[in-house]
């Protein structure tokens, strides 16, 4: 059993000024785009630096460079523009909607330079992350596909291009983000086949669902062709513990919840690990937030992760 991270890390605490100071200077013309990168990279190694000190075995590089989890893709790739803002699904935060105009192209290192440097930073496992086909598709402006499946396909093959680069610089897991598939799955026969597209790099991957229940797609996510899961039994009432055995994969837990500022217990993260543990073998079981942190305050963020690598040693499932 390992804790990991799903998405972004608080990128400003009160101690860690210097990205948004950095941020404002870029705004007003007092500092170039290498300027802005130079403290971009610094607060990358800041992000890695506190995960890594809190305990957690598996890190990402806070995606400190995303302003959003499509941004990074809508911005690199020909055929997107940025759009208006948008809300993000039910939360307080909004996202800029992406803007397909013609046929979605990549070279696939949108994300290369940014994890080569995450590696030389990170002392222990480091994972990679990408926007999940079905959720892009569903919050893009299309102008030009006009049909739900097309476009994801079309989104598919671009990052599958995105994860080979990955692949190649050295990845051994990447996270697929894909709260649509359970918040619309209705959608899974189209989800399915853009994974499968995914898949087909080689590259191991983390198929990670947050927000909305995965109970009805539980049986049908056992025949996705990744790694692991991630199932999120905090956000919303699910029954989802109760049926892990269903999954092949190895299945990331999401037991604290990322959108609450109530920290919570040791007991009441024990007591779903092992109601997890009930079900499946230890070694198929990792812990983690619901989704990203970046929804918190940056010292509530620190104190969750705290809980849930102290409530992974008491349970007995990570090695100190």
């Amino acid at each position: 059993m390992k804790t990991t991270v799903i998405g972004a890390y608080p990128k400003i605490s009160d101690e860690h000024q210097d990205l948004r100071r950095a941020l404002h200077r870029h705004d007003r013309g007092e500092l170039d785009s290498g300027g802005l990168s130079g403290v971009l990279d610094e607060s990358t190694r800041w992000a890695i630096g506190e995960l890594d000190w809190v305990g957690v075995d598996v890190v990402n590089d806070g995606q400190v460079r995303w302003d959003d989890m499509l941004a990074p893709f809508a911005r690199a790739w020909e055929g997107c523009d940025r759009g208006p803002l948008e809300r993000f699904y039910d939360n307080n935060t909004y996202f800029r909607q992406p803007v397909i105009t013609g046929p979605i192209t990549t070279d696939g290192r949108t994300l290369v330079r940014d994890f080569e440097f995450a590696r030389g930073v990170a002392r222990g496992q480091l994972k990679a992350a990408v926007c999940g086909p079905l959720t892009f598709a569903t919050l893009a402006e299309d102008r030009h596909y006009h049909s739900l499946e097309d476009r994801t396909l079309a989104v598919a093959d671009a990052i599958a291009a995105e994860i080979r680069g990955l692949g190649a610089a050295g990845a051994t897991l990447v996270d697929v983000e894909e709260p649509a598939l359970v918040a619309h799955p209705e959608h899974f026969a189209i989800a399915r086949a853009a994974i499968e597209r995914l898949a087909a790099t080689g590259v191991p991957l983390a198929l990670q669902t947050y927000f909305f229940p995965a109970d009805p797609l539980l049986d049908a996510l056992a025949a996705f062709p990744v790694a692991q899961i991630g199932i999120d039994v905090r956000s919303r009432e699910t029954h989802a513990l109760d049926k892990l055995n269903a999954l092949r994969q190895t299945v990331v837990l999401g037991i604290v919840d990322a959108r609450n500022t109530r920290v919570e217990t040791e007991g009441e993260l024990v007591r779903l690990i092992d109601a997890a543990l009930k079900r499946i073998p230890a070694e198929y079981l990792w812990l983690a937030p619901t989704t990203g942190l970046e929804y918190l305050p940056h010292t509530v963020a620190v104190e969750k992760l705290r809980a849930l690598v102290t409530a992974a040693h008491a349970a007995g499932g990570v090695k100190a």
